[in-house]
């Protein structure tokens, strides 16, 4: 079930999100202004290869996102940066928990009387998945020019299953014939034995959540 969060709770509940992430943690706020905690918190995912993704929504000058940030983020391998400037949600997210509030990433908003709701994967699992699927939309939407790293140029990739050739979409890593009979399971952790990477081609056991190898994952984590 979810749970009511204060101010207090909601400061607490991001940092734990940060500290227990296993696989990733998605940052989601309008206005950043990272605290020491934070950013030692996003260096330590960094060092041991977690994926942070930061979402921002305000004009440069609105913030304080000056270029001394943006090179901090910039030098970090397993963090990416994605401006979206429809961007009025606030959410935070690793691969158990998500914090939906109205409380931004912002050091004076923790002065605020804020709310929130904690939600977690293993009790609300639907919960969970949709706003999982929204943040993935956003993400999607907004690659890859928004992104201050590289985005690849190529834009075809594999079908993990078959290997024939489709868009290269990492939430999509399958073609039409195939992705009906996964559908038919519906398992994003079920490895394709056979398969191949989404991204390179090469024999790899992809599944919908990991479609691609480790070394393709590395170089291409903004599409993800």
């Amino acid at each position: 079930m979810a749970k009511f969060l204060d101010t207090k709770d909601i400061i607490s509940s991001v940092q734990q999100i940060l500290k227990n992430a296993k696989e990733r943690v998605i940052l989601i706020s309008p206005y950043i202004d990272f605290d020491s905690r934070d950013k030692i918190l996003i260096e330590e995912k960094n060092e041991n290869k977690i994926y942070v993704t930061i979402i921002n929504g305000k004009k440069k000058n609105q913030l304080k996102f000056d270029t001394g940030i943006k090179n901090w983020i910039d030098s970090m391998d397993y963090v990416n940066y994605i401006f979206h400037k429809d961007l009025h949600a606030k959410c935070y997210l690793n691969e158990e928990e998500a914090v939906i509030t109205s409380m931004n990433l912002y050091e004076a908003s923790q002065k605020n009387d804020e709310m929130g709701i904690l939600i977690s994967k293993k009790y609300d699992a639907k919960a969970y998945d949709d706003l999982l699927k929204e943040v993935k939309r956003i993400i999607r939407k907004n690659k890859p020019s928004m992104t201050l790293k590289e985005s690849p140029k190529k834009n075809s990739g594999f079908c993990i299953r078959c290997k024939s050739e489709i868009k290269l979409d990492p939430t999509h890593p399958y073609c039409k014939k195939d992705y009906q009979q996964w559908n038919k399971f519906k398992d994003e952790n079920y490895d394709e034995k056979n398969g191949v990477c989404h991204i390179c081609g090469k024999p790899n056991k992809s599944s919908l959540k990991k479609p691609a190898c480790i070394n393709c994952y590395k170089k291409n984590k903004s599409l993800f």
